[in-house]
């Protein structure tokens, strides 16, 4: 599983700065990111996890299509036939085609990427 979750964090005791907090979670892995926000901005979820992939922060592999985008491995962590990295967005679960068209998230989000069991239809994740 891989959380992304946005919340306020304390850096002192009177400012209070909005972070994303990016949980990555998965039976052989654990270990969370937080990364500066403004409280009223909004961010293109693939463009967040892009970067960290470009600083392999943590390494990630994506799979791009002219429709779909898919995270297709996280620390070495790779989908299979069964199992997979799948995204939520406030409980939500998001499709490849919803990656690949842009999901805004803010502080208030609760971004959850979980590595879990999927059913495939010729390669593809169904929801």
């Amino acid at each position: 599983m891989f959380t992304l979750q946005c919340a306020l964090l304390t850096k002192s005791k009177t400012s209070k700065e909005p972070v994303i907090q990016i949980h990555f979670i998965s039976d052989e892995y654990e270990e969370t990111k937080r990364i500066p926000s403004s409280l009223f901005e909004s961010k293109d979820l693939l463009m967040i996890l892009a970067d960290l992939s470009k600083k392999e922060d943590p390494s990630m592999r994506f799979i791009s299509t002219n429709r779909t985008e898919e995270i297709m491995e996280v620390n070495g962590k790779s989908n299979s036939w069964s199992e997979g990295w799948v995204v939520y967005v406030n409980d939500e679960k998001m499709d490849g085609i919803q990656m690949k068209r842009g999901i805004r998230v803010g502080p208030n989000d609760k971004i959850e990427i979980r590595y879990e069991a999927v059913e495939r239809v010729f390669g593809r994740p169904t929801l």
